[in-house]
């Protein structure tokens, strides 16, 4: 499959990257894969290190050459894309979180599918999972391509969920108790099934540590700040079980949701005046 497409990604920092890792590893020919960035150095060197810069075209360009289209750009970067014309035959997936399909299509006039992944670092070690919605077979090919698993969500609104759900490995190293975590999640698991799978998952990819220290730093590395894993962390540690810190992380990722919804709709409006 791979090889009969052109692969775009826009915006390609830490996500596309190791989007586009994975795919060169499956096999995808670097002809057929097209990035942009944000003309940040840094990123430059990156993307030069792994040989990609042979890849690099303008947005508009990736919108009318490649057959799919995955968008990594920040939530807020989003009114870029706004009066991109888009070839007829191109899929188009936003990975990007806290940002709906409604709004997508306000901002871009195109009707546009949705896909999260877990971190850059377990889509590398391929031993991570994503999810979408609506469902789509070639997406799904996609994802096997990669060597993902494949999460089924039936709502837009899961995909919150998801998204704090796969901070669970670093939950469920804070937390260390193997019958405290399945008790915690057996309990929110009945309101929320998707968090019981990503629980199954997470306890599978948790890496191995040499020492304590080492535990902690990666952690650590799992952490942004205001983020969703460090809202689940703190939530742990002021005492919190893993249930009720996972409900905090799912609250997170809707106020961040709404927080971004807010911002790019009076980034469209000043756009407008």
């Amino acid at each position: 499959m791979l090889n009969h497409l052109k692969i775009g990604i826009v915006g390609c920092g830490h996500l596309g990257q190791a989007i586009a890792q994975s795919l060169i590893v499956s096999g995808l020919n670097k002809q057929n894969l097209l990035i942009s960035y944000r003309d940040n150095p840094r990123t430059y060197e990156k993307l030069n290190a792994q040989g990609l810069t042979s890849c690099l075209l303008t947005n508009q360009e990736i919108f009318q050459k490649a057959d799919i289209i995955l968008i990594t750009l920040r939530p807020q970067d989003i009114t870029q894309l706004r009066n991109l014309a888009v070839s007829e035959k191109a899929l188009v997936v936003s990975c990007m979180a806290g940002v709906s399909t409604e709004l997508l299509y306000q901002i871009t006039g195109i009707h546009t599918y949705r896909m999260m992944f877990s971190g850059p670092d377990t889509i590398v070690s391929e031993t991570g999972v994503a999810a979408m919605y609506p469902e789509q077979e070639q997406l799904k090919t996609l994802l096997r391509c990669m060597n993902l698993t494949y999460i089924k969500t039936n709502t837009e609104s899961n995909l919150d969920i998801f998204t704090a759900g796969v901070c669970m490995p670093a939950a469920i190293l804070k937390t260390e108790n193997p019958i405290q975590q399945q008790v915690a999640i057996e309990k929110i698991g009945s309101e929320y099934p998707l968090l019981s799978e990503l629980y199954s998952w997470a306890v599978t990819v948790l890496p191995c540590f040499q020492n304590q220290i080492d535990k902690e730093e990666y952690v650590a590395r799992m952490i942004t700040n205001g983020g969703i894993t460090e809202a689940i962390i703190n939530s742990l540690m002021a005492g919190d079980s893993l249930d009720i810190a996972l409900r905090k992380g799912i609250k997170r990722t809707q106020d961040i949701s709404k927080s971004i919804q807010h911002t790019i709709t009076d980034r469209m409006q000043g756009i407008s005046d």
